[in-house]
């Protein structure tokens, strides 16, 4: 029953890692779970408040807007104005339920059969689905330790990019957890000019920062001449990944080309959600992120300082809450994340899930209590003793 399109998928990754991380549950052994980036944090207290606040509000029992709630719309415009000095029109941004599903659309509304897609190998998935629903063809470029996880896009051939009608982009990256520069983002972007290619951005991770805040590519690419757009995450800068509400950014082509997609495909974010975004970003921001970043910094140092003394070959993230490590020599991800599960109880995500190139790396996560991330880290130790 199956479409073509959906045979050509593979299995998704992090469903398969639940499958497997179930069966060991059942046999009665305890799970310390460092697999899939869902925050375990819970959402803070101040959007709680202004959500329970919202649902008395009878409007928002109805049809929200198909763009976004105005108030939304102009919280996200401050905010952008704020905190990075740009000042965009209501036409430059879009609200979206999460990411995931704007990003998955976003090729159905620019792209016709048979154009090419370029995407990031190591990747996340939905890139690759995306790209077969709209039946394009998927190019993957490599990103390589060596190059700081950046494309080298002089591999990427002119033919190819001819053909091209948009590229994906991921910094701050996941699985890599490097964050882009602003010489990189203007790389790309003569590039895309050059070539007519719409330059995409998956900032879901902007937040997520520990020494120094991430570039959002907006803040360079508006005024560049170049078809754009980024796309943000509230699930993550704010710990809400079941609320599924983000917004994207991006030139008023692009954006109104995914919103004209929306329109017949959904019918937006509710709008009790929306306004207690709204109230969050306009009203406490600041603050709170930074509350989840230093949970999340006290997590990544424990479980640095574990990996140090496993032996295994890492770098600490300078963003994001993922680890992408190095497996043992000779060891495939896929072994090694079953070895782990098998020996130590830990649930990683296997390196070649997100790509050919991520093979002989896995990732973990922290998205998980500080004392599980410890006990995990204390059992990373002993590996190797084990291998």
């Amino acid at each position: 029953m199956l479409s073509e399109r959906l045979k050509r998928l593979p299995p998704y990754l992090f469903v398969e890692i639940d499958k497997l991380k179930a069966s060991y549950i059942r046999s009665g052994r305890k799970v310390l779970d460092l697999g899939i980036g869902d925050p375990d944090l819970g959402a803070p207290q101040e959007l709680v408040e202004s959500l329970v606040s919202a649902l008395q509000h009878r409007e928002h029992h109805r049809y929200p807007p198909d763009r976004g709630l105005p108030e939304l719309l102009d919280a996200i415009c401050e905010w952008a104005r704020d905190f990075h000095g740009v000042s965009l029109e209501r036409n430059e941004v879009l609200v979206t339920i999460g990411s995931k599903e704007a990003i998955a659309h976003l090729p159905l509304a620019v792209a016709d059969p048979g154009d090419t897609i370029l995407i990031p190998d190591p990747g996340y998935p939905v890139y690759n689905s995306a790209a077969i629903f709209a039946g394009a063809e998927c190019v993957r470029f490599r990103l390589e330790e060596y190059n700081g996880y950046w494309p080298d896009f002089a591999l990427i051939g002119s033919d190819t990019f001819k053909k091209t009608r948009l590229i994906f982009l991921n910094y701050p990256n996941n699985p890599t957890a490097v964050m882009a520069g602003v010489d990189g983002f203007r790389e790309a972007l003569d590039l895309c000019k050059e070539h007519g290619v719409i330059l995409v951005n998956d900032a879901a991770y902007s937040e997520i920062y520990y020494e120094r805040p991430a570039v959002p590519l907006f803040v360079i690419a508006r005024g560049a001449g170049v078809p754009y757009i980024e796309f943000f995450s509230f699930s993550k800068t704010f710990s809400i990944t079941g609320w599924r509400v983000g917004f994207a950014i991006g030139s008023v082509e692009v954006i109104s080309a995914l919103a004209g997609l929306k329109a017949n495909l959904d019918s937006g974010v509710f709008g009790a959600i929306q306004e207690a975004t709204a109230a969050a970003l306009r009203c406490g921001f600041r603050d709170i992120t930074s509350r989840i970043r230093s949970i999340y910094l006290e997590r990544r140092n424990i479980l640095a300082g574990s990996l140090e003394r496993s032996g295994l070959l890492f770098s600490s993230p300078p963003a994001t809450f993922y680890f992408w490590i190095k497996t043992p020599e000779g060891i495939g991800s896929v072994d090694f994340c079953r070895f782990l599960l098998e020996e130590m109880g830990i649930v990683g995500t296997p390196g070649v899930g997100f790509g050919e190139n991520g093979e002989g790396y896995f990732r973990l996560s922290i998205t998980t209590d500080t004392e599980t991330v410890r006990e995990a880290g204390r059992q990373l130790e002993t590996l190797p003793s084990r291998l």
